[in-house]
């Protein structure tokens, strides 16, 4: 166990890139002088900079196309509510005209309207009319 132990202790320290090893690194490896150089050290800060750089710009693009489709839910939100408000609209107007198609005095009173009698003149024709027609019922 001891033994297991020591080796443990050797093995290498790393660098955030996972790859380099760091200067305080004790390893077999690194004991041997194949230590990497500051040329390779400064070559893994840049490419880690750059791996960085690049995550963040993935993350960056990410927020952005999810506050575009919240844009575009809360958008899809307001048209369906206008879409069943007009749809509500739609349907009173034609329950309004059904209703209006149906009532005997207003066609007639459209009747008198459209042949060029006056308003009042028209509603007092209409009135005397039903009056006759309940009169007779």
């Amino acid at each position: 166990m001891g033994r297991t132990l020591s080796l443990l202790a050797r093995l290498p320290r790393l660098e955030e890139d996972g790859v380099l090893h760091r200067r305080d690194c004790e390893c077999v490896r690194c004991d041997a002088g194949f230590r990497p150089t500051e040329q390779e050290r400064e070559e893994a800060r840049r490419r880690i900079g750059e791996q960085k750089a690049r995550e963040q710009a993935v993350r960056s693009e990410a927020r952005r196309k999810e506050r575009e489709r919240m844009k575009l839910a809360v958008v899809d939100v307001y048209v369906d509510e206008q879409v069943r408000a007009a749809d509500a609209q739609v349907q009173a107007l034609r329950a309004a005209r059904d209703r209006a198609a149906s009532d005997p005095q207003l066609a007639q009173l459209w009747e008198l309207r459209r042949a060029g009698w006056p308003l009042r003149d028209a509603l007092e024709e209409v009135e005397r009319r039903a009056a006759r027609v309940s009169a007779n019922d």
